[in-house]
């Protein structure tokens, strides 16, 4: 019988690896068959991809946070011919690990690690549950950079991702328990309206599914506005309700939006209630293609950049999809 073919790329800079990175080693070196290799900046795992697609792997082990999920997917789509991508395994080593939660082997760094070594003592077979996702290509930062995410937020999630550094990762605390804090606390400054979280920020958008139904909104004062290709954010979110079947969902709340602490919980359920209409200031959408025109910053998978302006849009596309296995 054939040997599943694994390599595993590790951050040892990433939240829950700063404390699992010693654990980790140790245990691999019980199984030969994983080539593990650990990357410290994006400059080694940009030399170190290229190197994997012509070794051709069956399964890539990403062993990281959000940031660095999406970016070794983005170089693996880059090098890897598309009708050959390998199986694609997370392990939840960051702070946040949105992306590890919804495809995952687990949310829990513990429950995750348990799992994918009684994977390996399985013989690592190729089959069980497999998710497929997009991932966002992201262009028209202010700085050039083309960028790779499967989660992007503005507005009021600028607040709130500045909250979460400053007072609730900046004291070790992390995954699914300390995102549910940062909500809490971000709707009830949005639903007292208190100016350190409610901060609309002003933007045009097309949202493009591929049938020629282009959507278009002029700018317009947005209080919270986000993106992405992930069947389910932390604690089970899914706030897009759009019936398009097209990859990326946006959804967007304007400023002033009326009815707000109402109709916010269905949102979050992905199943909006009376109060969520365009009227009152809710729409969501799913799209293949999304532009936007705004000036300010936005949040990619834990990565804060700005954008180049109103003049220039920022471009997201859907590129994929990517095969994930969630080991048993």
């Amino acid at each position: 019988m054939s040997t599943t073919r694994i390599c595993m790329i590790s951050n040892p800079t990433s939240g829950n690896n700063r404390k699992w990175q010693a654990h980790i080693e140790a245990r691999l070196a019980a199984y030969p068959q994983v080539a593990h290799h650990v990357t410290r900046s994006p400059q080694e795992a940009e030399a170190l991809v290229p190197q994997l697609a012509v070794s051709r792997p069956d399964v890539v082990v990403i062993n990281g946070g959000d940031g660095t999920i999406a970016a070794a997917l983005g170089m693996i789509l880059s090098h890897w011919p598309r009708e050959s991508l390998p199986l694609i395994v997370l392990l939840p080593g960051g702070t946040a690990n949105m992306t590890a939660g919804d495809i995952g082997t687990a949310s829990s760094h513990r429950r995750a690690l348990k799992r994918f070594f009684r994977w390996l003592d399985r013989g690592a077979p190729l089959s069980g549950d497999i998710r497929a996702r997009h991932i966002m290509r992201v262009t028209g930062a202010a700085d050039g950079h083309i960028r790779h995410g499967m989660f992007l937020g503005t507005g009021a999630i600028m607040q709130a991702t500045r909250f979460a550094h400053k007072t609730v990762h900046s004291r070790g605390l992390g995954g699914e328990l300390s995102l549910g804090m940062v909500l809490i606390r971000s709707v009830w400054g949005l639903i007292r309206q208190d100016p350190r979280f409610y901060q609309p920020t002003h933007v045009a958008m097309t949202v493009q599914n591929g049938t020629g139904a282009d959507v278009t909104r002029d700018t317009a004062p947005m209080l919270i506005l986000v993106a992405s290709t992930l069947g389910r954010l932390f604690l089970g979110i899914r706030p897009f309700w759009a019936k398009q079947q097209a990859p990326i969902g946006l959804t967007a709340i304007q400023g002033g939006a009326r009815r707000f602490a109402r109709a916010f919980p269905s949102v979050l359920r992905g199943h909006p209630n009376r109060h969520v209409t365009l009227e009152n200031g809710y729409e969501s959408f799913r799209g293949a293609r999304i532009e936007l025109r705004f000036d300010g910053e936005l949040n990619l998978d834990g990565e804060l950049f700005a954008t180049s302006g109103g003049d220039v849009p920022l471009v997201i596309e859907a590129e994929g999809p990517i095969r994930f296995l969630r080991p048993k």
